[in-house]
């Protein structure tokens, strides 16, 4: 199991967007890269540049960013009543296949925070790019109350 890092500030847009979108009872984040103080903790490719280890950890630091960017919006983790859907991204080399391995590191940070509930229905995708050449991105769908 990947240590979870704590609850990091919450993260600031790199481009022309905004962390989260609230309808009604649901916030999505938009996709969360392993940023450490606005900087890429780790880049490359997945099976490549990046052992599984490596993904992991990255995997850890996006998951605790969009978990952030929730609480930040709804003002705490006990305003967070379940979790709808995660989808982890991977940067993926040419013919990698541990995407859940990559995936399951984030999934341990939300139960870690959330218990239970973190635990969501989830899509680990391999992707051929990702902004900065990141090698993981989450984006997380939250039910609040």
């Amino acid at each position: 199991m990947v240590t979870p890092p704590d609850l990091p500030a919450a993260p600031q847009p790199q481009g022309n967007y905004v962390p989260t979108s609230r309808v009604g009872d649901l916030v999505l984040t938009a996709g969360m890269t392993p940023r450490v103080d606005g900087e890429l903790a780790i880049t490359g490719r997945v099976g490549d540049a990046v052992d599984v280890d490596e993904a992991r950890r990255g995997a850890a630091i996006a998951a605790a960013n969009a978990l952030s960017a929730v609480v930040h919006e709804v003002g705490g983790l006990d305003r967070i009543t379940g979790l709808a859907r995660m989808t982890v991204y991977v940067h993926a080399a040419s013919g990698f296949t541990q995407h859940t391995a990559v995936a399951d590191a984030a999934t341990e940070v939300l139960v870690v925070h959330l218990g239970e509930m973190g635990r969501c229905a989830r899509s680990a995708v391999g992707v051929a790019s990702l902004p900065g050449d990141a090698p993981v991105e989450i984006e997380l769908t939250a039910v609040v109350g």
